[in-house]
Formats: C-alpha cells, sequence, structure tokens
C-alpha cells in the first residue's frame, strides 16, 4: 500500500532519527532495570512469575516426557514436586524467553568478569539461571527489548499509512509514554503481547496494499499466534485478518468502479484463503510456543478463563481488586491513562487523536455501506475511501472488541491498556499529520484558481492570493500538538525515571524511618 507524500522525507533524514528515538526509547526502558527495591519483588505478578514459576522450567528429557504434561518441567501449569495443578494464568512465550535469557546471563557471566564488569553485575548475571530475584532483572531485560521493538513496528506501521514523518512521530510519542516505561521494568506479560499484536495489525495493513496477499496474512497469523501466546486476552486480534480481508474486497470493488476493468474474481477468493491461512497460522504458532496451554487445557483453561476471568470480573473478591469497586466502566481507563500513564499533555494529544480516528471510523463505515447498498441497486455512484482510511478499519479491528471487553471489567490495572497505547498514540499522529496536510490541500487548490483565473485572464489574480497569505490555522494547530505531546511526554518521562528508578524504593525508605523511629 502506498499513501500521498509516503516519501516526502528522505532515508537520510529519517532513519537517523529513528535510530535516536529507537536508543532514547531503549534507554528509558533499561534504566536502572534492577531498580533499587532491595530484591523485595515489589511487583505481585512479577514475584509470582519469577519466583514460583520461572525457577522450575527446565527442558524436558525426552519427547516422552515433553508430550506428558504432568512429566514435563516446561509445563508452568503443573507442580512436578507436589503432583497438583498450579494457577499460572500468564503468557508462556515471555516466561520461556526470560528464562533462557537468565540462562544466557548465566553462560556469559565469566566474560563479563573477564571485561571488568562490576561485581554485583557479574554476581546477578552468575545467579539469573536459579535465583528469582535475579531471573526478574533478566526477563525485564526481555521485556525492555520487545517494548523497544514495539517503539519500531509503531513507525512502521504509522509510516505505511500516513508517511514517514507520522510513523517517527508515533515512533517518538511511544517511546515517551510512561505506561510503556513503567511496564518494561518488570517481568510482566503484557508488553510482548503488545508487541505482537503491533505486528499481527501492520500484518493486516500490508494485506491491503499488496499484490500477494499470502505472505501477509502469514505473518499477520504468526504475529497473532505470538500475541496470544504471551497473554491470551490478545484473542481478539483474530479479527484483524477478518477486516484486512473484507477491506481487500472493497479495495477491488473500488478500483473495479475507478476504472474501466472487470472487476477481479479472484481476489475475494485469495481474501477468503487468507484469513484461513492467518487463522490456521496463529493456532500453530500458538502451540510451538505455549504447547501446554493446548497439551493441558484442561489446566489452562481453569486458570487462565475461570479463575482469571472471575477475577477481572468481580465475581470472585481479592483485597487487590477492591479499589476498584464504584469505578466506572471505560472511563476510569480512560482518566488513569491519561492522567499517569501518559500525563496529560501527551495524554490529552492522545485522546483528540482517538476521537478523530473514531470519527474517520464513522465516517468510512457509512461510505463503505452507503456504496454497497447502491451498488446492489445497480448505481454506479461510488463513495471513495482511502487506503489510511481502510487501514484505520484494520487498526479499530483490535481496539474496538479489547477494549470492549476489557473496559468492563471490575479490575481495571493499568497495564490492560498496553495493548491499545501504540494506537491511540498512532492515532495522534495521524491526526496531526492530517491537520499539516489539510493546509497544503487548501494551498494546492488555491494555486490552481489562480492558475485558472490568470488563464481565463480574468485580472482578479489578486484577490485570489491574498487566502494564500493568511495564517495557516491549521499548520498552527499541527505544530501545537506536536510541541505538547514531545514536551509534555519527555518531561513526564524523564520525571518518572528520575522520580522511581533513581531512588531507593519507597516501601525500604519506609521501613527504614519505622526502625530507626
Amino acid at each position: 500500500m502506498t499513501t500521498i507524500h509516503s516519501r516526502s522525507l528522505s532515508g537520510r533524514v529519517v532513519y537517523p532519527l529513528l535510530l535516536v528515538i529507537l536508543l532514547s526509547g531503549f534507554v528509558l526502558r533499561v534504566w536502572n532495570l534492577n531498580f533499587i527495591d532491595s530484591s523485595i519483588g515489589s511487583h505481585p505478578d512479577e514475584r509470582s512469575t519469577a519466583c514460583f514459576y520461572a525457577t522450575t522450567i527446565k527442558l524436558p528429557a525426552s519427547w516422552d516426557e515433553f508430550w506428558d504434561p504432568q512429566r514435563s518441567p516446561l509445563n508452568p501449569l503443573w507442580d512436578m514436586q507436589q503432583q497438583r495443578a498450579r494457577s499460572f494464568t500468564y503468557g508462556h512465550l515471555p516466561l520461556y524467553l526470560g528464562v533462557a535469557m537468565g540462562e544466557m546471563w548465566h553462560r556469559l557471566a565469566p566474560g563479563a568478569a573477564a571485561l571488568g564488569a562490576p561485581a554485583a553485575t557479574v554476581e546477578l548475571m552468575q545467579r539469573a539461571n536459579s535465583a528469582c530475584d535475579a531471573i526478574a532483572v533478566a526477563g525485564r531485560f526481555v521485556i525492555a527489548l520487545f517494548d523497544t521493538l514495539t517503539i519500531l513496528l509503531l513507525y512502521l506501521l504509522g509510516s505505511r499509512m500516513f508517511g514517514r514523518g507520522g510513523g517517527l512521530l508515533a515512533a517518538a510519542f511511544y517511546a515517551l509514554a510512561v505506561q510503556a516505561i513503567q511496564l518494561s521494568h518488570f517481568f510482566a506479560m503484557d508488553p510482548a503481547s503488545t508487541t505482537f499484536t503491533v505486528l499481527a495489525v501492520l500484518g493486516g495493513v500490508r494485506m491491503i496494499g499488496r499484490r500477494s496477499i499470502l505472505p501477509a496474512a502469514l505473518l499477520t497469523g504468526v504475529a497473532a499466534g505470538l500475541a496470544i501466546a504471551s497473554k491470551f486476552s490478545a484473542l481478539p486480534v483474530l479479527a484483524v485478518p477478518a477486516v484486512a480481508a473484507l477491506a481487500v474486497v472493497w479495495r477491488e470493488v473500488q478500483a473495479s468502479q475507478q476504472t474501466p476493468r472487470p472487476r477481479d474474481g479472484r481476489v475475494p477468493f485469495w481474501a477468503i484463503i487468507g484469513v484461513g491461512v492467518a487463522w490456521l497460522a496463529a493456532f500453530v504458532t500458538f502451540f510451538v510456543t505455549s504447547p501446554y496451554a493446548v497439551l493441558d487445557w484442561s489446566n489452562f483453561a481453569r486458570a487462565t478463563l475461570v479463575e482469571q476471568g472471575m477475577m477481572v470480573r468481580g465475581v470472585a473478591d481479592f483485597p487487590f481488586t477492591r479499589q476498584y469497586r464504584n469505578t466506572a466502566p471505560y472511563l476510569y481507563f480512560i482518566q488513569q491513562q491519561v492522567q499517569w500513564g501518559l500525563g496529560l499533555p501527551l495524554g490529552i494529544v492522545a485522546v483528540l487523536g482517538a476521537l478523530y480516528a473514531a470519527w474517520e471510523l464513522l465516517r468510512t463505515s457509512f461510505r463503505v455501506v452507503a456504496t454497497w447498498v447502491a451498488l446492489g441497486r445497480q448505481q454506479s455512484k461510488l463513495r471513495w475511501v482511502s487506503d489510511a482510511q481502510l487501514a484505520n478499519l484494520v487498526v479499530w479491528s483490535w481496539v474496538l472488541p479489547y477494549f470492549a471487553i476489557t473496559g468492563a471489567f471490575l479490575a481495571k490495572f493499568n497495564r490492560y491498556m498496553s495493548p491499545v497505547l501504540p494506537f491511540v498514540l498512532l492515532w495522534a499522529a495521524w491526526l496531526i499529520v492530517g491537520l499539516w496536510r489539510l493546509e497544503s490541500k487548501g494551498l494546492e487548490s488555491k494555486k490552481l484558481e489562480i492558475r485558472d483565473s490568470e488563464i481565463e485572464g480574468s485580472g482578479d489574480s489578486a484577490n485570489l492570493q491574498s487566502p494564500i497569505s493568511n495564517f495557516p490555522i491549521s499548520r498552527i494547530l499541527s505544530i501545537s500538538l506536536v510541541t505538547i505531546g514531545l514536551l509534555g511526554g519527555l518531561f513526564w518521562s524523564l520525571a518518572y525515571v528520575n522520580g522511581v528508578y533513581n531512588r531507593e524504593h519507597t516501601w525500604i525508605t519506609a521501613s527504614r524511618w519505622i526502625y530507626a523511629n
């Protein structure tokens, strides 16, 4: 898929800026990764993952052992020592990768010592294959790498939808998102699922713009399987290839109406096949990367669907979910993200972007429905839908069902919005690009009027030139939103990193005061 102005910025400008954004985002995500909490395990989910599950994960001794859920040490759903089920509700894939990173650190520890690494770092690396506090840091590093990859994927998605400049802006916004920086400092599964969700949506958008649908559908399916293997709540991402296939069919109908050529009947066929390929690839990928969710389905369903479902809906009463009672569905999530997850400046820009994308969704849906009705009545009038608007449909095919389900939960942990956050910031960039280009369209139309007037010799060209010299209001708004978003996000992220990761954990500070007094 190509977009207008998609090549407006030179690679010599784009790639250095992208590198700066990626490095900045990575540094913010790994800054003092082993932050000063005296290994108390301040995040309960991380403590559970690292201490209760990761320390027991080992490779099976044989294939026979692998296929037996009650004998395999790779199964986080079964306690090998006590021979009973465990309530592992997190993603299997990030767990395995965190354990693998810990093993790699353990093996690299002698080399790090030889290179003169600090003694505390070497000691941490030596224990990273067995001690839960060290495994937690190794897992944090994996999550930080995933979230840095999300920045890159968001650039690719944005540049495909509305140009390189917009892609850079979306990547910069996400690099500065405090919510993402915070989650990257914990061995939690949400950022990994977010990474693969963005990749799946990128694959869906590529389905729209490629002659060869199947490779893009395969990418979408693999990414969807990895997202679900990272966190099962990513299941609605399976809607992405289906909506992308509908967009492919729409593009073919639109093209056949615009040019005097017969409609290609193979396009709907390959679009449907693409959906099947994507769903099959998702299942295979999910099974390969999260095998015991299938082999030990009864325990997986009990822990993930029944027990976790009762917790998030408030059916089961837990002390850590009582804080969310009497909070407004949907609105509470939005308020928390704007106020804390992004900070007010960037948060307000993100809300404006989401409203703009919602308006474009309504416009596009109306045009598609109206056109199908017209075609059914043998009418040829077509309401044009751009590639960016079709891509927006694909984005909403993930965001809308996920937010509709998750936003209604009683339990409203901020991290539940992690898979939505990149797309909200993508929409913010889209709004800014749209405002910037709005002035360009106005200038072009005025220039055409002037040229036509000069050709006709009307002598009124001076009067027609005056609007060009007027204040470009849309560009002023665009620059203002960029400034507010970037400077606000930069201030909030630096203040957060300095205030949290450059200081001793407040639990420890409070405990010292209590002991002293």
